[in-house]
């Protein structure tokens, strides 16, 4: 060996038993693996609840191959009176994947290797005890390994059934995404089909379409899914800090609605305060009457959630029938940005402070139905009110007692929020 080139240790060796069976013993047992292994198959088979699918000739030969495999290496190693090797249960642990992949329940498969203990620990035991000159400490010592062993597989298959288990989740998960994320962009190709069956997604429109908002940091996918579980609500992710939700064509908005603040208000904490900051906002589109529906009506949900949370920031569901028009409004930002110029240039021209609050003013003015009533939305004294009223007759020379005119500048003031 080169000198200065590390070494690496010697393997210590196991350990054999202090007591072990003897060796005529382990040879019959070895010659019986497979009677034993078709035993436990048996027990199996008959005592454990199986779901109806996985009663095939061929689910049932991949268990007595199990059974030989797990009973071959326990008896083997008595035999040679040595521990399990960490490979060795690496490679019977890997019946757990199987089981996972094919979707076995975990409880089933639970009740299986308990079953299991039972049959094994009897056939072994009771074959060692039929020996009568066999000391009771060896019989007691060799019940220690076989129940040791049998701890040692059964946690290396549910290991490696719940690794599998959650891998096989979240590749599903990914392709149920997948699937909807396809929809939004108009692909209904068979090859979408045939996956969302593969996934049991049952796509069954009629879907209302909605748009959801989240304050940024948050999650909301996992916490809408929950709440809104009631209903069989699709959520994927769309754009960062929305999701589009598929629901049915008669859904309560309005519960819906209700369901996912009161959730999201839950995991932002007690502490987390409405008003414009609301936890979460909803834009809703049009019924998909069809799967080649779901992207125009998710493009005007988008559309109505954008809209809706510069006009009302306030409120939790914008629909689109009703801030539609202001979409098409602000289209064209040009046009609209010379409208508002021309209807409230004299306010927005002021500084900054004066120019907020004679607007905060006026939208008070022609939201409610006089003075007194736009003092007490503002919190202010009447007095005060009338001075801006004055204020705001002489840099815009309009009569706020008409009708056309408070129409006129409600109509500006939405304007102005649509370009913000």
């Amino acid at each position: 060996m080169s000198a200065g080139r590390p070494t690496r240790p010697e393997p210590l060796p196991q350990r054999a038993p202090a007591v072990a069976l003897p060796p005529e013993i382990t040879e019959r047992l070895l010659g019986q693996v497979d009677r034993m292994a078709d035993t436990l198959a048996r027990h199996l088979a008959a005592e454990i609840q199986l779901p109806p699918g996985f009663r095939s000739q061929a689910y049932l030969r991949s268990v007595v191959q199990a059974c030989r495999d797990g009973i071959g290496a326990l008896v083997q190693q008595l035999h040679d009176q040595r521990r399990h090797h960490t490979a060795e249960l690496a490679r019977l642990g890997r019946a757990g994947e199987r089981q996972a992949e094919m979707g076995v329940p975990l409880e089933v498969l639970l009740s299986a290797y308990r079953l299991a203990a039972r049959v094994v620990w009897h056939e072994v035991i009771g074959e060692a005890g039929r020996v009568r000159e066999l000391e009771p400490a060896t019989v007691l010592a060799v019940s220690e390994q076989v129940l040791d062993y049998l701890d040692q597989i059964s946690g290396a298959v549910g290991r490696a059934y719940l690794e599998t288990r959650e891998r096989l989740m979240r590749q599903r998960d990914r392709d149920r995404n997948q699937v909807l994320q396809r929809l939004l962009v108009g692909d209904v190709a068979d090859e979408v089909r045939r996956l969302a069956a593969s996934l049991s997604l049952d796509l069954a429109p009629p879907y209302r379409v909605l748009a959801c908002g989240a304050p940024q940091g948050i999650d909301a996918e996992p916490i809408l899914d929950s709440a809104w579980r009631f209903a069989g609500a699709l959520l994927v992710g769309d754009e960062p800090g929305t999701w589009i939700a598929l629901v049915r064509a008669d859904a309560d908005v309005t519960r819906l609605a209700r369901a996912g603040t009161d959730a999201m208000l839950r995991a932002l904490g007690a502490g987390h305060s409405g008003g414009a900051d609301v936890p979460l906002r909803a834009g809703v589109g049009p019924v998909a009457a069809r799967l080649e529906d779901i992207a125009g009506a998710a493009r005007r949900a988008r559309r109505a959630l954008a809209v809706g949370s510069r006009l009302h920031p306030d409120a939790v569901i914008h629909d689109e029938r009703e801030v539609g028009v202001f979409a098409a409004l602000g289209s064209d930002p040009e046009e609209l940005r010379a409208h508002v110029d021309h209807v409230l240039g004299p306010i927005l021209n002021g500084s900054r402070s004066r120019s907020a609050m004679l607007l905060e003013t006026l939208e008070a003015l022609v939201t409610s139905r006089g003075v007194n009533e736009a003092a007490t939305q503002l919190g202010i004294h009447r007095h005060t009110v009338v001075y801006r009223v004055q204020r705001l007759h002489d840099l815009l020379g309009v009569d706020l007692d008409d009708p056309a005119q408070r129409h006129r500048l409600w109509l500006a003031l939405q304007s102005a929020r649509l370009l913000q």
